[in-house]
Order: structure tokens, then C-alpha cells, then sequence
């Protein structure tokens, strides 16, 4: 281990007094800026100065935090510049040239910035419920299910106490009445009791909650509507109201929230475009720009 990573540890307990010293005294500004000229760390040639871990450490913290969050950042600061300087040492002159990369890296942020900049100034980002329909319709190929969707009901209750051939009349009568009926019941003595036929909802995810459902989750829906599965302690119906095998088209209401999302995002790319289209264009009208033949 480098000699500077054992300095560092040997002076720790000095330095954490120092700092509550001057944490103390942090009315005096001049004791403040004499403090801040010191270093707490050094690897080589670089220091760690006081100045830069007073900003690293938020205001009201007790003297036990304080020190070991001194303790983390000091740590982390002697553990990267350690291995800086093994990189430096071990890579040749050509691996350690930077500038090619960080004058693409500048380019590229100071692009981003401007683009950011005229996308807050000019894109349009009001979308309204007739654009988020039009997109859904012209883009059916986007809203492919990957998995089965449904809507129905869910009830997991005890065995013992399970009437199945009443919970099935209520599913299969599935009127107002006799949802009431069921729900009433299930309050009562389901151990669990799920309505969602208002919300399509992952099928699998209902599946996994039933040790017995075995068969295929799309063998299951085209079965029937009426499912019940038993353990030894449980019994399990669903209800099945509608569903959606994956592979089809999702319907409207399952998609819609994120939509607008696409749209923007879509005006986002077509702007950025333009504006590139637009530049090169005007660019080469009033010749700005030379482009030799290459042979």
C-alpha cells in the first residue's frame, strides 16, 4: 500500500479534531481562511484541502457523523487518486493523451445544450386527447401486448369455510347484485379479495399468486371465465370479464398514459432533425462550408 494511504490514516485522528476546531469556531473568518489553506489528505503531489471537505459536509450534523462521513470522503478521495496515479505510471504517453476525447466530449455537450436550449424555446409540448387517439390509431404496431391482460375478479379464501358453489353463481350470475353479494362475503372471509374490473392487470401476476394454476396462462383464459383451483388449505376462483392475449393490440385505456410521452418524443427527434436539416442548408446557400471530391 503507498506510503501517502498510511500518512493519511496515521493523521486522521488529528485531522477530524481540526476539523471540529474549526467547525467550532466557524465565526472567526480569519481562522476560517487559515484553516482552509491546510490540507487533510495528499497522494504525491495532490492535497485534499479543508476548504473542499467543509463543502462537502451538510450544516447540523452531530460530531459522530461528522467524522465518519469525514472519514468516507477522505477515504474515497485517497482511494481514486491512488489509482489515478497507478494509471498515470503504468500507461504509455498515447493512452494518457485525453484531448481527442475531450474535446469530442466538450462538442458534443455544448450540441446538447444548444438543443436543449431551443427545445425549452420553440417545441410545441401541448398534447391533446385527440392527438394522443390519433397516435394510437396510425401506430398500431407500437402497442403489441408482450403479455396476457385481463379483467375480472379475485377471491383466495380458506377451505373450510369456502362455499364454491355459491362464489361461482355469484361469478357466473356477475350482475351489480351479486358482485355486491360476493364482495360482501369475500370482506367477511376471503384471506384475499381482488376487483379489477376497472384495471387491466398483468394475468401472470394473478396466476402467481395460486399454487395449483398450472396450465398454460392463455389455455386457461380461452377455457373459461370461471376459474377455481384448490390446495390443501385454500380455495381460489377468478372471474375473467375480458381479456387480451399478448401479441394483440392493446387496448386504448391500457396505453394511453404513456403516449404522450411518444408524441414528445417524437416532436423532440423531428425538431432536432429540422434544425440540423435547416443549419446544413442554410449553411451551404450562403457557402459556409467546403466539401472536397476524395479519390
Amino acid at each position: 500500500m503507498p506510503e501517502e494511504f498510511f500518512f493519511f490514516h496515521r493523521r486522521y485522528k488529528g485531522l477530524a479534531l481540526l476539523l471540529c476546531a474549526f467547525l467550532a469556531l466557524s465565526g472567526c473568518r480569519y481562522y476560517e481562511r487559515s484553516v482552509d489553506a491546510k490540507y487533510v489528505a495528499k497522494v504525491g503531489d495532490e492535497t485534499y484541502l479543508v476548504k473542499d471537505l467543509r463543502s462537502q459536509l451538510p450544516s447540523g450534523m452531530t460530531k459522530q457523523d461528522s467524522l465518519s462521513r469525514v472519514n468516507d470522503i477522505l477515504t474515497r478521495w485517497v482511494k481514486k487518486e491512488l489509482m489515478l496515479k497507478m494509471a498515470k505510471e503504468n500507461l504509455d504517453e498515447s493512452q494518457r493523451d485525453l484531448s481527442k476525447e475531450l474535446e469530442e466530449y466538450g462538442n458534443a455537450l455544448l450540441i446538447h445544450r444548444y438543443q436543449q436550449q431551443l427545445l425549452s424555446e420553440k417545441l410545441d409540448t401541448v398534447v391533446t386527447a385527440q392527438d394522443i387517439r390519433h397516435y394510437y390509431d396510425i401506430h398500431p404496431e407500437k402497442f403489441k401486448l408482450d403479455y396476457n391482460i385481463v379483467k375480472g375478479v379475485y377471491v383466495e379464501i380458506p377451505k373450510i369455510i369456502a362455499k364454491s358453489d355459491q362464489i361461482k353463481r355469484w361469478m357466473s350470475e356477475n350482475s351489480p347484485r351479486s358482485m355486491s353479494e360476493l364482495e360482501s362475503f369475500s370482506f367477511q372471509y376471503a384471506s384475499k379479495y381482488d376487483h379489477f374490473n376497472n384495471e387491466w392487470t398483468d394475468f401472470d401476476k394473478i396466476l402467481a399468486r395460486i399454487p395449483g394454476a398450472k396450465e398454460e396462462s392463455k389455455q386457461l383464459l380461452r377455457r373459461s371465465n370461471i376459474l377455481q383451483f384448490n390446495d390443501l388449505n385454500n380455495s381460489y376462483f377468478l372471474l375473467i370479464n375480458e381479456y387480451i392475449l399478448a401479441g394483440e393490440k392493446a387496448p386504448y385505456d391500457f396505453v394511453k398514459d404513456r403516449i404522450e410521452s411518444l408524441i414528445l418524443n417524437s416532436r423532440k427527434m423531428e425538431f432536432l432533425q429540422d434544425l440540423e436539416k435547416n443549419i446544413y442548408e442554410r449553411a451551404r446557400r450562403e457557402n459556409t462550408f467546403t466539401i472536397k471530391d476524395y479519390k
